[in-house]
C-alpha cells in the first residue's frame, strides 16, 4: 500500500493549478474534453504540493491498495 493524490471530479474546475504545482513529470494530466484534471496514482509520489496548490479543494491525499 501507499499514498497518492486524487481529484475529485466535481469540485475540479481545470484551472490547472495543481499541475504547475506538481514536480513528477505527467502526474497529474488535463483531459480537455472533461476539462478536468486527473492524477495517475503510480507516478504521484504524494508529496501534497498538489493539494496546497488547489484553491477549489478538489485534492485529497488518500491510500491506495
Amino acid at each position: 500500500m501507499y499514498f497518492a493524490a486524487e481529484v475529485e471530479q466535481e469540485k475540479c474546475k481545470g484551472c490547472k493549478l495543481c499541475i504547475f504545482s506538481c514536480p513528477e513529470p505527467n502526474a497529474i494530466i488535463f483531459k480537455p474534453a472533461k476539462k478536468k484534471v486527473s492524477i495517475d496514482p503510480k507516478r504521484c509520489k504524494a508529496c501534497g504540493l498538489c493539494l496546497e496548490a488547489c484553491k477549489f479543494l478538489a485534492v485529497t491525499i488518500t491510500q491506495v491498495k
